[in-house]
């Protein structure tokens, strides 16, 4: 699908343009509503943006897209064939409708601030109050003009005293004109910064330790615009000389300027200019980015679809490891903090898997060193769109100020400490552990870098310098220790400024050893026993099969095994068009054949766990994040389920997830597993896929104290222990510090009494 969608973005250049709104009539909107249709192929989607009255998505391509028409497009679109979906009747309506519930809470005197939509002038004057109540955290400058000759201001909010070599962190909105939701959450984040400081610690800390910058409207002429004359107008003012108007200043970046998903027609709402920087509004922003050294990290604020989207948007290739890596856990980890607070999903992924777009912020700031991304904020869907009710301003800026603390902490450090491999909580049986930590130099470099470990016999920390393994990766081997034991570790070091660093921030990561048995390993790659169907399916399309899949935007390119090319998946052929193989009409179901999860006598203790990895897309179509994907599992050969998960998560991505079968029914030798894929709404996209499914035992054989393995812990290997200790073996240094001495001679004495 995705070569689809860039192709039909790079012939945007040569098609015709879709007519501008006359924004200086008293109604401009007055006959116009939004319908979705879904374009089939390229010709089709030429035909339908040459009728169209205005783009309503954000990008272009086969697929579902939005538009704007009057009742002459409407059935021009209908004459082609196609199904127009009406998502909003009215759109004038609408607009009146807005307009009314501003006024209506201007007068409102209950309302706080956040609760109402604010013009240019109000937004610039409540960052001006925020420097005259808190002037020893906030100040305000005025960095540039428009092409009409406003300003474009700039918050600066860091803590007191010397913040010169702290990192910063900006944050801009409105961009693009119609997209009030974002100067109003950036407003709001610049607020929650003033207001919790010295009373919030998590606020107070990172404030003292990181700067952040926010422009709230990068296009002033634009916003006055939409409050004036043409409320969805997206573009900034200026004069083409042919008498349209604007440029999109989301397309004038010099990344990759003029490529897929911009135009060259100064009628298009996606017209990138006459060349890369061409308006003041995107010099200022260059201008104010490249002066400050400092800065680490950018967020570009839209609206709306709410996605969390990272580099590259203009084509279809990855950044370079670490980054990419990085992008996609931290943005999960955004999603999932963002969530978390009203339970709103922001999907997140790389920016060319929504649309191209070439000459974005974001890109560019990633091109000059910057970790960055595009927030696009609430709704997820077309209506209301761009037109948010003023209702949501304030929930919309809470669950994204958890989001900005999230960022913050990552990036307060002068050096970003992180671990590549995720975090680690187990090790194996008699294997030294491998711990590594990718440090990226922010605003220093690493002088030194250790890990402190403490193991379970040991009141102490060891140090355990890591070695400079290139690329700013650093490694090193905690010695190996037997089953049953454990330890605690934390990574430690200094920048060479004298800063330190700590991973985590607080406290210490605990780490048990184990050993561990794969007792069923199935990766799709032949059918062992697989049931697809089940009573109740009603699935016209899109029902499971094994196969290789065939990506679009919404499935896999390839299954999940690092080797083989097959993996349980809807369908899994890419069709005609996006949603032409997806799960409709219901559900279709997948069980697994009998597995044995049980823990055989041979272990001394031992827990089963159940792992696959699964695909999960539900965020397209006309009614996006509308359905769910049940994950079930049987004890007793599937005569009653129940559920280890309820997916939700549209992660475009392959997740592996784990489970502890205990924590669900007990573990038993007729075990089934069952993935429900359904389609409860016509207007949704689902697909589905799932792959390497595993049993693995994880526990422990024998005590740390059975040296030789026999299952009893007896005086056999105590004289063992005595062995090692005499010939200054390494196994017999129990605490790991390098050193045979009394104290693990004592601490075999105590695991030896604990047997």
């Amino acid at each position: 699908m995705r070569p689809i969608i860039a192709s039909a973005a790079l012939t945007a250049l040569s098609m015709p343009a879709l007519a501008q709104i006359d924004g200086d009539a008293q109604r401009p909107y007055e006959g116009f509503r939004i319908v979705q249709v879904v374009v089939q192929d390229q010709d089709q989607l030429d035909a339908v943006l040459d009728e169209a009255d205005m783009l309503w998505s954000h990008g272009v391509g086969v697929g579902p897209i939005e538009l704007v028409v009057d009742d002459a497009s409407l059935e021009a679109l209908r004459d082609m064939g196609l199904a127009p979906l009406t998502l909003v009747e009215d759109l004038q309506g609408i607009i009146d409708a807005e307009r009314a519930e501003i006024e209506r809470r201007n007068i409102q005197l209950d309302l706080t601030w956040f609760e109402n939509y604010h013009p240019y002038d109000q937004i610039h004057a409540y960052h001006n109050e925020l420097v005259n109540d808190f002037p020893n955290l906030a100040s305000v400058s005025t960095i540039g003009q428009s092409i009409e000759g406003r300003d474009i201001i700039a918050t600066e909010i860091t803590g007191p005293g010397d913040a010169s070599g702290r990192p910063v962190v900006f944050f801009n909105g409105c961009q693009h004109a119609r997209e009030w939701i974002s100067p109003a959450t950036v407003t709001y984040v610049a607020d929650r910064l003033c207001n919790l400081y010295g009373t919030d610690a998590r606020v107070t800390q990172l404030l003292d330790k990181v700067v952040v910058k926010i422009v709230p409207i990068v296009n002033p002429d634009g916003y006055v615009y939409t409050w004036t004359n043409n409320r969805f107008w997206r573009k900034n003012r200026r004069d083409n000389g042919n008498g349209t108007r604007g440029v999109d200043l989301n397309r004038n970046w010099d990344i990759n300027f003029g490529g897929a998903g911009a135009s060259n027609d100064p009628n298009s709402d996606i017209y990138h200019g006459p060349f890369a920087f061409s308006e003041p509004e995107t010099v200022t922003v260059r201008d104010y980015v490249l002066a400050d050294e400092n800065m680490v990290a950018h967020v570009d604020f839209h609206s709306y679809s709410q996605l969390i989207l990272y580099p590259w948007g203009y084509a279809d290739i990855r950044v370079p490891e670490p980054d990419y890596s990085f992008f996609v856990a931290f943005s999960q980890l955004l999603s999932d903090t963002i969530r978390s607070v009203h339970g709103e999903f922001y999907t997140p992924q790389q920016g060319i898997d929504l649309y191209p777009a070439s000459g974005v912020a974001p890109d560019w700031t990633y091109s000059q060193g910057l970790k960055s991304w595009t927030i696009e904020l609430r709704p997820n869907s077309a209506n209301p769109g761009f037109d948010l009710p003023p209702g949501e301003i304030l929930p919309t800026g809470e669950e994204n100020f958890e989001g900005v603390l999230e960022i913050l902490d990552r990036f307060k450090d002068p050096v970003l400490l992180s671990f590549p491999d995720g975090r680690i909580d187990t090790a194996f049986d008699l294997e030294p552990t491998a711990i590594r930590v990718q440090a990226d130099s922010l605003t220093d470099d690493v002088e030194s870098l250790n890990v402190r470990v403490r193991p379970d016999v040991s009141g102490g920390f060891i140090t355990l310098p890591m070695s400079d393994m290139g690329g700013g990766l650093y490694h090193v081997y905690v010695p190996a220790l037997s089953c049953g034991r454990s330890f605690e570790f934390f990574v430690e070091g200094e920048t060479t400024g004298g800063a330190a660093l700590r991973l985590p921030a607080v406290g210490d990561l605990g780490v048990s050893v184990i050993s561990q048995e794969i007792t069923l390993e199935d990766d799709a790659e032949t059918d062992l026993g697989w049931t697809v169907g089940a009573q109740g399916d009603t699935a016209s399309s899109g029902v499971w099969n094994r196969m290789n899949p065939q990506g679009t935007a919404a499935q896999p390119e390839d299954d999940n095994s690092s080797a083989g090319v097959n993996c349980w998946v809807t369908d899994g052929a890419s069709g005609g068009g996006l949603g032409a193989r997806d799960v409709d009409g219901g559900a279709t179901t997948l069980t697994s054949p009998a597995f044995d999860a049980s823990v055989s006598g041979d272990w001394l203790f031992a827990d089963a766990f159940l792992s696959y990895a699964r695909w999960y897309s539900n965020d397209q179509g006309a009614s996006p994040n509308s359905d769910n994907m049940p994950v079930l599992v049987s004890n007793d050969g599937g005569n009653s389920w129940i559920e280890l998960e309820d997916v939700t998560e549209n992660a475009n991505a392959w997740v592996e997830k784990t489970f502890r079968v205990a924590d669900f029914v007990a573990p038993s030798a007729d075990m089934r597993l069952r993935v429900v894929a359904r389609d409860d709404d016509p207007g949704s996209i689902v697909e589905a896929a799932i792959d390497d499914i595993r049993v693995l035992i994880r526990g422990c054989a024998f005590h740390p104290s059975d040296l030789n393995r026999d299952g009893t812990t007896d005086a056999s290997d105590f004289f063992a222990y005595l062995d090692l200790f005499a010939a200054g073996d390494s196994g017999a240094d129990l605490d790991i510090n390098g050193t045979i001495d009394a104290s693990d001679f004592f601490a075999f004495l105590d695991l030896f009494a604990d047997a």
